[in-house]
């Protein structure tokens, strides 16, 4: 997905997810325990890297809570440019950057822990924003995604189904974007292959499959 894509929609959610903020920390009802399973594999002193960001609510509530820095990545000039303002917000400009990029392509800078919350399923070939996410992380790697077994995955497949069939009708505005169900187990595999073990895996109201994972710590000789 380039970049133009991904500005046909995004930057048009950005003013519901701005409204959103106002109400709560963070927008999407499963960004909340994504950060519970980061606290728990441990943010604290550490730098985060948020793939995908959208207007930063992620990033700067793992600043809020202990990280010491945060850096997000977003496709929408209009959701970072809504990021940093909410981070001045919330106090935390200092400790947070924002910028325009594709996570899939651009060189991504390391951190210690690195999350994409609700970003697979923006990309039809999801190997190449894995692949690259995964050799910017350091200590931990998490992400939300659609379900693709059980009922929960068969019920996001039929709903993507439908959403698909939407942005198809209304393809002037939406410039090619679908949404995809990937593999997670086929996701699970490459992120232990990479030398992270999980942590915690779950299902969260029903469509997200949360998994938070983090390297073994070795011994000292």
């Amino acid at each position: 997905m380039d970049e133009e894509e991904g500005e046909c929609c995004f930057d048009d959610w950005v003013d519901h997810w701005s409204k959103q903020s106002k109400r709560k920390r963070t927008v999407a009802g499963v960004t909340a325990p994504l950060l519970t399973g980061l606290e728990e594999a441990g943010i604290r002193g550490r730098t985060v890297l948020d793939v995908g960001c959208g207007i930063g609510d992620l990033a700067i509530e793992a600043v809020r809570q202990g990280a010491a820095r945060a850096f997000g990545v977003e496709l929408s000039a209009k959701a970072v440019e809504e990021a940093r303002r909410l981070a001045v917000e919330r106090g935390v400009a200092d400790r947070t950057s924002f910028q325009v990029g594709d996570g899939a392509e651009m060189r991504l800078p390391t951190a210690d822990v690195v999350v994409l919350n609700r970003v697979f399923c923006c990309y039809r070939d999801a190997d190449a924003l894995l692949e690259n996410s995964l050799s910017a992380a350091g200590s931990v790697y998490a992400f939300t995604t659609p379900p693709s077994n059980g009922l929960g995955g068969a019920f996001v497949k039929v709903q993507s189904r439908f959403w698909n069939v939407w942005y198809r009708l209304r393809d002037r505005k939406f410039q090619g974007f679908r949404v995809f169900v990937h593999d997670v187990d086929r996701i699970d595999a490459r992120v232990q292959a990479a030398g992270f073990r999980p942590i915690r895996s779950e299902r969260r109201r029903f469509v997200w499959h949360l998994a938070v994972y983090a390297r073994p710590r070795t011994s000292p000789a």
